[in-house]
């Protein structure tokens, strides 16, 4: 494109020296003038074509001038002196300034490729500066999350602050799963979940494949992509319940025993990164400990509010709770109903047997109880007195629920010193508010009944 600009303007500048050569050889213009406007053209055609035409064009010119020379008897021979002096400084001049605008061009070149370096770098640092922020701002967060668990003390929240967190510290999640762990069975169980609106509900209470190897790993897990990953493949477990393509995972330890499992899922590959697995076990630490503490704080309630031997609520704790349960009937027009129960010769299997023996009675009929009243609330009222309060129970129904746990106590076969034995228990029921409306007439109606039941042959239901 250049070399044709320059064509054109030398093209230009020719036809301009054919016109003022015809001027100057057919006029009477002064010499001098036309000497310099002659050579001025000249030089701005060699500049337009550069060295090598221009030399071409020299020549030419050159010739024209002496054939013009003596055509008009030499008048103008002098002006080849002139025009090859002027040639020559205008050819030095043109070489220094090509030299100096290739060395100037070069550092341009220089300049621009430093400039976009430069500005690469900035935009670099820039990145750098907003991850670093960001990630301080989540580091942040964790410090935020230390000082509400450390004042967290029920075992509930604490589950719920460990999701909430982990939420906000990770986020880009669709799937936030807490499993903690049944020490007894050995297995993982659903405590708490987060879901994503539209996303699938977590239907499984168990944890699967993954779970269970972050469970005997001990170790956090990150799978960037389902699909792809050998140990966990869809195929060798028959797919998962959930759609999900990358996760990640971490046990909630103490004192080395895994106690639950916090995870991520996400139905896109990659979504998770190292850094996020390492907040995330940041996290997991912080909500063992609060679990812990949590845990500790419950068997300390228990142990204040139940009973060593049978785990039934104590008898000032089952109390206060008829006396709530009381008030709500009242507020809400509800039936409720009291049970009393009282083992039957319970003397003679502790002289016959020994205390120990009449431990292992009470636990016996504890379990029974509990499996029969799980809508209510059982508590150990003292020696070999029990207490069943069931909410929202009318007699006629409270009255069935007795005559099954009695039923169940006669059929529970006890070992006693190798002696297969069994037990009989008599019941006192009374109801609120169709016996009474106050709590102590209540329980002194069901203690009446109780022992009338006994006078009655013991092993009996008295309700009326």
């Amino acid at each position: 494109m250049k070399s044709d600009k320059k064509i054109k303007i030398g093209t230009l500048c020719g036809a301009i020296f054919v016109i003022i050569s015809y001027l100057v050889f057919r006029t009477d213009l002064p010499k001098i003038p036309n000497i310099f406007l002659y050579n001025l053209v000249i030089i701005i055609s060699l500049q337009a074509l550069g060295f090598y035409r221009g030399l071409f064009f020299l020549g030419g010119s050159v010739f024209l001038t002496v054939l013009a020379s003596l055509a008009m008897n030499f008048n103008y021979i002098w002006n080849v002196p002139v025009f090859l002096t002027t040639f020559l400084i205008v050819k030095d001049r043109i070489k220094k300034l090509e030299y100096f605008s290739h060395i100037i061009e070069g550092r341009v070149e220089e300049i621009r490729e430093n400039t976009n370096l430069l500005a690469n770098e900035y935009k670099r640092h820039q990145r750098e500066a907003f991850f670093l922020e960001k990630k301080e701002q989540r580091y942040r967060s964790l410090k935020d999350v230390t000082s509400i668990l450390s004042s967290t003390l029920s075992l509930d929240r604490v589950t719920e602050l460990i999701l909430d967190n982990a939420l906000e510290v990770v986020g880009r999640t669709e799937s936030l799963l807490l499993f903690l762990v049944d020490t007894k069975k050995q297995e993982l169980n659903l405590a708490a979940s987060r879901i994503k609106e539209n996303s699938d509900k977590v239907k499984a209470k168990k944890g699967d494949l993954l779970d269970e190897w972050v469970f005997k790993q001990r170790q956090r897990l990150l799978v960037e992509d389902i699909k792809k990953d050998f140990r966990f493949s869809e195929e060798k477990i028959g797919g998962y319940p959930r759609p999900f393509r990358s996760v990640i995972a971490c046990p909630l330890m103490e004192e080395k025993k895994v106690v639950g499992i916090v995870r991520l899922e996400h139905s896109s590959p990659h979504n998770y990164k190292l850094e996020d697995l390492r907040l995330l076990d940041i996290l997991c630490d912080l909500g063992a400990a609060s679990l812990q503490n949590a845990r500790l704080y419950k068997q300390t309630l228990d142990l204040a509010i139940t009973d060593g031997l049978t785990g039934l609520y104590l008898r000032r704790y089952f109390l206060d709770r008829l006396r709530e349960e009381l008030a709500r009937s009242l507020r809400g027009d509800l039936a409720c109903s009291f049970v009393m129960i009282d083992i039957d010769d319970f003397k003679n299997y502790n002289d016959k047997y020994g205390h120990t023996a009449g431990d292992i009675v009470l636990r016996t009929i504890s379990k029974v109880l509990t499996r029969f009243a799980q809508s209510g609330i059982v508590g150990r009222y003292g020696g070999e007195e029990f207490s069943i309060l069931l909410p929202e129970t009318p007699k006629k129904k409270a009255r069935r629920i007795a005559d099954d746990i009695r039923s169940a106590v006669r059929e529970e076969a006890i070992e006693l010193r190798r002696v297969e034995t069994h037990v009989t228990v008599s019941i006192g029921v009374s109801s609120f508010p169709e016996d009474s409306k106050v709590q102590d007439d209540l329980i002194q109606k069901a203690d009446e009944r109780l022992y009338m039941a006994k006078r009655q042959g013991k092993d009996r239901v008295a309700a009326s």
